[in-house]
């Protein structure tokens, strides 16, 4: 099968249309969205004149089988995630300032100073509000675990309270617990591809730890415990994109949304 994998679409009701094109051109079996669909950077955001959180749900709606929430979803809903990587939030959590919130959280929960504001009409709200935080396909021979972010911080609503050698091992332990070769998350907004291979499996690995970063274009994926980070749809002036996943010949690749702003590495 070749799945479609987008995420952190920000309200870039641009860059949605042009990526649901190209994904037809390529005959696509499905298309998995990754969550961020609310959320415009104002400081970074280049499509202010054009975001349409609204349409961005309802083209998501119609196409996604599979829709998560991402760190920014959970943060205009007001909703408290389940996964949280081990911080407890206040019950009134969104009823304190922004100081109040870094004292209790020591600075480890994101304050999204950065997304202007938005209203949710009630029928958006109550559906993006029983979005799962992830979710475990299984394609015959592989399962594949969609999240917007890793393990035990699938939304990626906490900044982080431990480093990321001990963040991608607990990933992969629960990886290997529900039986998932392969993991596919956005959050990040890297240009291209972030690709991490179980610590132990290789020489290399052992020697370099954590991801490994190439540009856009095809990767073949090993027949190793592997955990993917694919770009953001959104133009928040970086080169953004979109992932196709085949599970056939296990490969990956990203694609741009702008050729011509690509690169080669």
């Amino acid at each position: 099968m070749k799945i479609a994998v987008i995420s952190d679409i920000h309200e870039d009701i641009v860059s949605l249309k042009k990526a649901l094109k190209m994904i037809e051109i390529e005959k696509c079996n499905q298309i998995v969205c990754l969550g961020d669909i609310l959320g415009y950077p104002f400081i970074r955001g280049k499509y202010a004149d054009t975001k349409n959180a609204a349409e961005c749900i309802d083209l998501i709606k119609k196409n996604c089988s599979i829709v998560l929430l991402g760190n920014h979803d959970v943060f205009h809903l007001k909703k408290i995630p389940k996964y949280c990587n081990g911080f407890q939030f206040p019950s009134k959590w969104y009823e304190m300032s922004i100081e109040e919130k870094k004292e209790i959280s020591k600075g480890k929960v994101w304050n999204y100073s950065d997304d202007l504001s938005i209203i949710v009409s009630e029928k958006d709200n109550n559906y993006l509000s029983k979005l799962p935080e992830f979710l475990i396909k299984d394609y015959g021979e592989v399962q594949v675990l969609f999240s917007h972010f890793n393990y035990p911080n699938f939304t990626g609503y906490v900044s982080g309270h431990n480093s990321d050698d001990q963040r991608i091992k607990e990933h992969f332990n629960f990886m290997k617990k529900n039986s998932c070769k392969i993991s596919i998350c956005g959050h990040t907004h890297i240009e291209g591809l972030g690709i991490c291979y179980e610590s132990n499996s290789s020489i290399i690995s052992q020697l370099l730890g954590g991801f490994m970063y190439y540009s856009y274009g095809e990767r073949r994926i090993k027949d190793k415990y592997c955990c993917i980070s694919i770009p953001a749809l959104a133009d928040n002036g970086q080169v953004n994109g979109f992932a196709i996943i085949d599970t056939t010949n296990l490969s990956i690749n990203a694609i741009s949304l702008n050729t011509n702003r690509r690169f080669i590495m």
